[in-house]
């Protein structure tokens, strides 16, 4: 008889954004809007356009950009915009550490890091790493080593 093990939310922590990060991000979106209310005097067109690729990028930025890290019995679970997500079984994560904010900007794997100061490596058995950026990096590898051990 196969016993199912019951699977559930351990942990969750907002992710964290550097301020840099969301100046860049608020810049692009400005940046394009105010073209876009320019262009309505010069290029109704032209300002279609820019409005459209306005939105596009909130959309984007939206769908890829992490919101939440979860901690759940069997996986680690980045949650993207809806209804996005990444799941990271604990079968294929060898560990998680602390790392130093250069990962944020330069790794070879995926980066969902948002901030420098809070860094996390995860290590897996297969594929490509992760660097995250939870909020409260040191609760976040806490709670994630009592889920590996249970």
């Amino acid at each position: 008889m196969d016993i199912q093990k019951e699977v559930y939310l351990l942990h969750e922590d907002v992710a964290e954004y550097d301020s840099w990060l969301k100046l860049i991000l608020g810049g692009t979106l400005s940046l394009t809007l105010l073209l876009g209310v320019y262009l309505l005097y010069v290029d109704r067109t032209g300002a279609l356009i820019c409005f459209g690729v306005t939105v596009f990028d909130a959309l984007l930025f939206y769908a890829i950009l992490p919101q939440r890290y979860q901690i759940w019995t069997d996986r680690v679970r980045i949650v993207l915009g809806r209804p996005f997500s990444i799941n990271l079984p604990f079968s294929n994560i060898r560990e998680a550490r602390a790392a130093a904010g250069t990962k944020a900007f330069a790794y070879r794997g995926f980066r969902f890091a948002t901030s420098s100061k809070t860094v996390v490596e995860i290590i897996r058995r297969r594929g490509l790493n992760f660097v995250i950026s939870p909020a409260n990096r040191e609760l976040f590898l806490e709670r994630l080593a009592e889920a590996f051990k249970a």
